[in-house]
């Protein structure tokens, strides 16, 4: 009895971890986001200027993800904002983490 009730607890608190593992797995929009952040990244690098980088970001979100399209001008001004040191491959990636946590 007392090793049933245990493997009933201890699948109960897997469930119950894995709950915001699938929530985060399930956010298209943290992903989306994601990748505009690592565009302008990408853009600030290349010397783009933040309008420019703006209009050439917007341009790829049309049809079904035209909805993300309203993101695209204040995660590049987010972007840019950032200090020299503050920019690098990892920045998208913490995006994302933050965007999941919340």
């Amino acid at each position: 009895m007392f090793t049933r009730f245990r493997m009933r607890r201890i699948a109960l608190i897997a469930t119950l971890l894995a709950l915001p593992m699938t929530a985060q797995a399930e956010n298209p929009m943290c992903d989306t986001s994601g990748d505009i952040v690592k565009a302008a990244v990408e853009a600030r690098g290349a010397g783009s200027t933040s309008p420019k980088a703006i209009e050439e970001i917007s341009a790829e979100y049309t049809g079904d993800k035209a909805r993300y399209q309203a993101a695209v001008q204040p995660l590049v001004d987010w972007v840019y904002s950032l200090s020299e040191d503050q920019l690098g491959d990892g920045v998208a990636e913490a995006y994302i983490a933050a965007c999941l946590a919340q």
